[in-house]
């Protein structure tokens, strides 16, 4: 089935989001493993796997629709030096990435 290119396009930018999502995850995940926080570690280690599989439901819709993932665009990571600046940055992201699927489903529909 072959998808049309804007939604593609915009597939990709959630895709990328997820990949930064990842990968900002498991540096908080180190960084709290390393101050002793194995709590919190887990807990930011566990959001990267939901996140890793968000991306493997990204990648299979794009498949999907006969496009490309794009697996090498990552966006700007906000790395916090402090739990609680960590847990605002997660949420920060977390809230700009519902809006952005919003916009996405608009899209779509």
């Amino acid at each position: 089935m072959k998808g049309n290119p804007k939604i593609l396009e915009l597939l990709n930018d959630r895709l990328s989001e997820e990949l930064t999502a990842i990968s900002m995850y498991m540096v908080h995940s180190e960084m709290c493993a390393n101050w002793g926080y194995g709590k919190l570690h887990e807990a930011f280690e566990k959001q990267a796997i939901d996140e890793m599989k968000h991306a493997e439901q990204l990648i299979g819709r794009i498949l999907f629709l006969e496009g490309l993932p794009t697996v090498s665009k990552l966006n700007r990571m906000n790395i916090a030096s402090t739990v609680q600046e960590m847990v605002q940055a997660d949420e920060d992201a977390e809230t700009g990435a519902i809006k952005a699927y919003n916009e996405t489903i608009a899209a779509a529909v």
